[in-house]
Protein backbone atom coordinates (compact mmCIF):
# COMPACT_ATOMS: atom_id res chain seq x y z
CA UNK A 1 0.00 0.00 0.00
CA UNK A 2 1.18 3.21 -1.04
CA UNK A 3 0.60 6.62 1.15
CA UNK A 4 1.10 10.08 0.23
CA UNK A 5 3.08 12.99 2.17
CA UNK A 6 -0.15 13.66 4.37
CA UNK A 7 -0.13 9.48 4.87
CA UNK A 8 -3.34 9.01 3.11
CA UNK A 9 -3.94 5.94 0.93
CA UNK A 10 -3.86 6.26 -2.46
CA UNK A 11 -2.88 2.97 -5.30
CA UNK A 12 -5.57 1.05 -3.35
CA UNK A 13 -7.99 3.24 -3.96
CA UNK A 14 -6.84 4.06 -7.60
CA UNK A 15 -6.81 0.64 -8.65
CA UNK A 16 -10.49 -0.47 -6.55
CA UNK A 17 -11.52 2.00 -9.11
CA UNK A 18 -10.23 0.44 -12.17
CA UNK A 19 -11.18 -2.94 -10.88
CA UNK A 20 -15.10 -1.65 -10.44
CA UNK A 21 -15.41 -0.22 -14.06
CA UNK A 22 -13.73 -3.38 -15.46
CA UNK A 23 -16.13 -5.72 -13.65
CA UNK A 24 -19.34 -3.29 -14.56
CA UNK A 25 -17.97 -3.40 -18.47
CA UNK A 26 -18.05 -7.26 -18.26
CA UNK A 27 -21.25 -7.50 -17.45
CA UNK A 28 -22.66 -5.93 -19.77
CA UNK A 29 -20.77 -7.76 -22.38
CA UNK A 30 -21.95 -10.72 -20.73
CA UNK A 31 -25.36 -9.62 -20.83
CA UNK A 32 -25.61 -8.51 -24.72
CA UNK A 33 -23.52 -12.59 -25.29
CA UNK A 34 -26.98 -13.91 -23.32
CA UNK A 35 -29.24 -11.80 -25.20
CA UNK A 36 -28.03 -12.71 -28.24
CA UNK A 37 -27.80 -16.42 -27.30
CA UNK A 38 -31.07 -16.43 -26.18
CA UNK A 39 -32.31 -15.76 -29.55
CA UNK A 40 -33.25 -12.37 -29.76
CA UNK A 41 -32.25 -10.40 -32.78
CA UNK A 42 -28.95 -8.95 -33.09
CA UNK A 43 -28.05 -5.23 -34.83
CA UNK A 44 -26.25 -5.86 -38.04
CA UNK A 45 -23.82 -3.36 -39.58
CA UNK A 46 -26.61 -3.90 -42.59
CA UNK A 47 -29.14 -5.47 -43.97
CA UNK A 48 -29.69 -4.59 -47.21
CA UNK A 49 -26.29 -5.17 -50.00
CA UNK A 50 -26.78 -3.94 -53.78
CA UNK A 51 -24.62 -4.38 -56.62
CA UNK A 52 -24.39 -4.20 -60.31
CA UNK A 53 -22.44 -5.99 -63.07
CA UNK A 54 -21.20 -3.51 -65.73
CA UNK A 55 -18.78 -4.30 -68.87
CA UNK A 56 -15.39 -2.89 -68.80
CA UNK A 57 -15.87 -1.12 -72.38
CA UNK A 58 -18.39 1.06 -71.29
CA UNK A 59 -16.53 3.20 -69.13
CA UNK A 60 -19.37 3.85 -66.12
CA UNK A 61 -18.38 6.45 -63.26
CA UNK A 62 -19.49 4.85 -60.03
CA UNK A 63 -20.28 8.41 -59.28
CA UNK A 64 -23.06 7.84 -62.35
CA UNK A 65 -24.57 5.24 -61.01
CA UNK A 66 -27.60 6.29 -58.84
CA UNK A 67 -29.50 4.04 -56.63
CA UNK A 68 -33.35 4.48 -55.10
CA UNK A 69 -34.81 2.61 -52.13
CA UNK A 70 -38.53 3.06 -50.48
CA UNK A 71 -40.64 1.45 -49.02
CA UNK A 72 -44.17 2.15 -49.85
CA UNK A 73 -45.33 5.96 -48.09
CA UNK A 74 -41.72 6.20 -47.01
CA UNK A 75 -38.93 8.65 -47.75
CA UNK A 76 -36.65 7.13 -50.25
CA UNK A 77 -32.93 6.20 -49.68
CA UNK A 78 -30.47 7.42 -52.15
CA UNK A 79 -27.14 6.08 -52.60
CA UNK A 80 -24.65 5.81 -55.12
CA UNK A 81 -21.88 3.39 -56.46
CA UNK A 82 -21.33 -0.06 -57.85
CA UNK A 83 -22.10 -1.99 -54.82
CA UNK A 84 -23.83 0.14 -51.62
CA UNK A 85 -25.09 -1.47 -48.53
CA UNK A 86 -27.78 0.22 -46.05
CA UNK A 87 -29.54 -0.74 -42.75
CA UNK A 88 -33.29 -1.04 -43.07
CA UNK A 89 -36.22 -1.57 -40.76
CA UNK A 90 -37.93 -5.14 -42.06
CA UNK A 91 -40.29 -4.58 -45.01
CA UNK A 92 -40.54 -4.49 -48.08
CA UNK A 93 -38.87 -2.36 -50.38
CA UNK A 94 -38.66 -1.36 -54.30
CA UNK A 95 -34.95 -0.83 -55.38
CA UNK A 96 -34.37 1.65 -58.76
CA UNK A 97 -31.18 1.26 -61.10
CA UNK A 98 -30.89 4.61 -62.82
CA UNK A 99 -27.36 4.38 -65.13
CA UNK A 100 -27.80 7.41 -67.45
CA UNK A 101 -31.30 6.56 -69.59
CA UNK A 102 -31.47 3.06 -67.99
CA UNK A 103 -33.56 2.16 -65.37
CA UNK A 104 -34.60 -1.60 -63.33
CA UNK A 105 -36.69 -1.66 -60.57
CA UNK A 106 -37.01 -4.72 -58.45
CA UNK A 107 -38.91 -5.50 -55.00
CA UNK A 108 -37.52 -6.93 -52.47
CA UNK A 109 -38.37 -8.35 -48.80
CA UNK A 110 -35.79 -6.92 -46.39
CA UNK A 111 -35.55 -8.77 -43.07
CA UNK A 112 -34.11 -7.43 -39.39
CA UNK A 113 -31.35 -10.45 -38.83
CA UNK A 114 -30.60 -11.09 -42.37
CA UNK A 115 -28.51 -9.66 -45.02
CA UNK A 116 -30.75 -9.41 -48.20
CA UNK A 117 -28.06 -9.46 -51.56
CA UNK A 118 -29.83 -7.77 -54.33
CA UNK A 119 -27.83 -8.32 -57.80
CA UNK A 120 -28.13 -6.13 -60.88
CA UNK A 121 -26.94 -7.60 -64.33
CA UNK A 122 -28.11 -4.53 -66.63
CA UNK A 123 -28.48 -4.88 -70.95
CA UNK A 124 -26.70 -1.73 -72.12
CA UNK A 125 -24.60 -0.38 -74.48
CA UNK A 126 -23.13 3.22 -74.38
CA UNK A 127 -24.09 6.00 -77.01
CA UNK A 128 -21.53 8.29 -78.27
CA UNK A 129 -22.46 11.08 -80.93
CA UNK A 130 -20.56 14.09 -82.14
CA UNK A 131 -21.57 17.14 -83.84
CA UNK A 132 -19.17 19.18 -85.64
CA UNK A 133 -21.18 22.14 -83.98
CA UNK A 134 -20.37 23.23 -80.54
CA UNK A 135 -24.16 24.71 -80.43
CA UNK A 136 -26.26 21.51 -81.18
CA UNK A 137 -29.04 21.06 -79.58
CA UNK A 138 -29.61 16.96 -78.96
CA UNK A 139 -32.95 14.41 -78.14
CA UNK A 140 -33.10 11.01 -78.46
CA UNK A 141 -36.10 8.65 -78.87
CA UNK A 142 -35.85 5.10 -78.23
CA UNK A 143 -37.90 3.14 -81.21
CA UNK A 144 -40.01 0.19 -81.14
CA UNK A 145 -39.34 -1.67 -84.05
CA UNK A 146 -42.85 -3.51 -83.57
CA UNK A 147 -44.85 -0.21 -83.12
CA UNK A 148 -42.98 2.05 -84.65
CA UNK A 149 -44.05 4.56 -81.37
CA UNK A 150 -40.73 6.70 -80.05
CA UNK A 151 -40.02 7.44 -76.55
CA UNK A 152 -37.94 10.40 -76.01
CA UNK A 153 -35.53 9.45 -73.56
CA UNK A 154 -32.85 12.16 -73.96
CA UNK A 155 -32.54 16.40 -74.45
CA UNK A 156 -29.81 17.92 -74.52
CA UNK A 157 -28.64 21.82 -75.65
CA UNK A 158 -25.47 23.40 -76.61
CA UNK A 159 -23.47 20.72 -76.62
CA UNK A 160 -20.83 19.00 -79.06
CA UNK A 161 -21.49 15.87 -77.74
CA UNK A 162 -24.38 13.30 -76.72
CA UNK A 163 -22.79 10.63 -74.58
CA UNK A 164 -25.24 9.02 -72.53
CA UNK A 165 -25.55 5.26 -71.38
CA UNK A 166 -29.32 3.37 -72.88
CA UNK A 167 -31.11 0.32 -72.61
CA UNK A 168 -29.92 -2.22 -75.93
CA UNK A 169 -32.07 -1.13 -78.64
CA UNK A 170 -33.03 1.28 -81.86
CA UNK A 171 -32.65 4.67 -81.51
CA UNK A 172 -33.35 7.85 -83.15
CA UNK A 173 -30.93 10.76 -82.45
CA UNK A 174 -32.30 14.47 -83.99
CA UNK A 175 -29.37 16.87 -83.82
CA UNK A 176 -29.94 20.23 -84.70
CA UNK A 177 -28.94 24.16 -84.25
CA UNK A 178 -29.83 27.86 -85.84
CA UNK A 179 -32.70 27.86 -87.86
CA UNK A 180 -33.97 24.96 -89.26
CA UNK A 181 -30.70 22.60 -89.62
CA UNK A 182 -31.17 19.81 -88.32
CA UNK A 183 -29.92 16.04 -88.99
CA UNK A 184 -31.35 12.61 -87.92
CA UNK A 185 -30.08 9.20 -87.19
CA UNK A 186 -31.37 5.65 -86.78
CA UNK A 187 -28.80 3.48 -84.68
CA UNK A 188 -28.67 0.52 -82.83
CA UNK A 189 -27.22 0.10 -79.30
CA UNK A 190 -25.99 -3.94 -78.60
CA UNK A 191 -25.55 -5.15 -74.94
CA UNK A 192 -21.46 -4.19 -73.99
CA UNK A 193 -20.74 -2.15 -76.77
CA UNK A 194 -20.43 1.75 -77.79
CA UNK A 195 -21.68 2.76 -80.34
CA UNK A 196 -20.28 5.79 -81.96
CA UNK A 197 -21.28 7.95 -84.63
CA UNK A 198 -20.56 11.58 -86.17
CA UNK A 199 -23.08 14.40 -87.29
CA UNK A 200 -22.24 17.26 -90.07
CA UNK A 201 -24.14 19.86 -90.11
CA UNK A 202 -22.70 22.99 -91.92
CA UNK A 203 -24.42 25.90 -91.85
CA UNK A 204 -24.07 30.02 -93.27
CA UNK A 205 -24.77 33.09 -91.60
CA UNK A 206 -27.72 35.60 -92.78
CA UNK A 207 -28.13 39.12 -91.69
CA UNK A 208 -31.29 40.66 -92.53
CA UNK A 209 -31.33 44.40 -92.37
CA UNK A 210 -34.98 46.43 -93.85
CA UNK A 211 -33.51 50.04 -93.93
CA UNK A 212 -36.49 53.56 -94.98
CA UNK A 213 -34.66 56.70 -96.12
CA UNK A 214 -31.42 54.80 -96.92
CA UNK A 215 -31.08 54.21 -92.99
CA UNK A 216 -32.21 51.41 -90.84
CA UNK A 217 -35.42 51.00 -90.38
CA UNK A 218 -35.86 51.09 -86.45
CA UNK A 219 -39.16 50.08 -86.50
CA UNK A 220 -41.10 46.77 -85.09
CA UNK A 221 -42.50 44.71 -88.65
CA UNK A 222 -42.29 41.72 -89.71
CA UNK A 223 -40.39 38.68 -91.42
CA UNK A 224 -40.90 35.34 -93.09
CA UNK A 225 -37.84 33.20 -94.19
CA UNK A 226 -38.44 30.10 -96.35
CA UNK A 227 -36.17 27.80 -97.65
CA UNK A 228 -36.99 27.08 -100.96
CA UNK A 229 -35.43 23.65 -101.54
CA UNK A 230 -37.51 20.41 -101.35
CA UNK A 231 -40.52 22.38 -101.24
CA UNK A 232 -41.15 26.60 -99.93
CA UNK A 233 -41.01 26.18 -95.83
CA UNK A 234 -40.50 28.94 -93.09
CA UNK A 235 -38.06 28.59 -90.99
CA UNK A 236 -37.58 31.91 -89.31
CA UNK A 237 -40.07 34.80 -88.21
CA UNK A 238 -38.09 38.00 -87.04
CA UNK A 239 -40.24 40.95 -85.25
CA UNK A 240 -37.84 43.34 -85.79
CA UNK A 241 -35.33 45.71 -88.42
CA UNK A 242 -32.70 43.58 -88.05
CA UNK A 243 -32.19 39.95 -87.40
CA UNK A 244 -28.96 37.28 -87.81
CA UNK A 245 -30.08 33.95 -88.37
CA UNK A 246 -27.98 30.75 -88.85
CA UNK A 247 -28.93 28.47 -91.84
CA UNK A 248 -28.09 25.11 -93.58
CA UNK A 249 -26.47 25.98 -97.75
CA UNK A 250 -29.28 26.39 -99.71
CA UNK A 251 -31.94 28.72 -101.51
CA UNK A 252 -33.83 30.98 -99.41
CA UNK A 253 -36.48 34.00 -99.79
CA UNK A 254 -36.88 36.70 -97.20
CA UNK A 255 -40.64 38.26 -97.20
CA UNK A 256 -40.25 41.62 -95.19
CA UNK A 257 -43.68 43.38 -93.95
CA UNK A 258 -43.90 47.06 -93.02
CA UNK A 259 -46.83 49.48 -92.55
CA UNK A 260 -48.51 47.59 -95.53
CA UNK A 261 -45.46 47.31 -97.81
CA UNK A 262 -44.59 44.14 -98.66
CA UNK A 263 -40.80 43.30 -99.98
CA UNK A 264 -39.16 39.89 -101.85
CA UNK A 265 -35.63 39.14 -101.72
CA UNK A 266 -34.17 35.81 -103.24
CA UNK A 267 -30.56 34.47 -102.09
CA UNK A 268 -28.27 31.53 -101.99
CA UNK A 269 -26.28 30.44 -98.96
CA UNK A 270 -23.26 28.39 -98.76
CA UNK A 271 -21.27 26.87 -95.85
CA UNK A 272 -19.22 28.84 -93.56
CA UNK A 273 -20.42 32.23 -95.54
CA UNK A 274 -22.05 35.32 -94.14
CA UNK A 275 -24.70 36.91 -96.56
CA UNK A 276 -26.00 40.76 -95.36
CA UNK A 277 -29.69 41.14 -96.99
CA UNK A 278 -30.79 44.58 -97.11
CA UNK A 279 -34.71 45.44 -98.16
CA UNK A 280 -35.69 48.87 -98.81
CA UNK A 281 -39.28 49.42 -97.72
CA UNK A 282 -39.92 52.78 -99.19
Amino acid sequence: MLTNKNNKQTAWVTMGAAWSRNMVVGALLLLGNGAGIAGESTLLPHNLSLSVSLPTALGVNVRDISWQVQAQGAEARHLTGLSPVVSLPAGKYEVSLVIGAYEEHKVVDVADANITVVPFTPNIGRLRVNSDAKDTDWSLSAVSADTKVTKMLIQREDSQQMDSIVPVGDYEVLASRGDGISHTQRLSITSGDVNRASIQMPGGKVSLIATLNNGPALRPMNWTVYRLDGGRQAIAAPKRHSANLLVSPGHYEAVAMLDGQERHRAFTVLTDTSNRIVVAMD
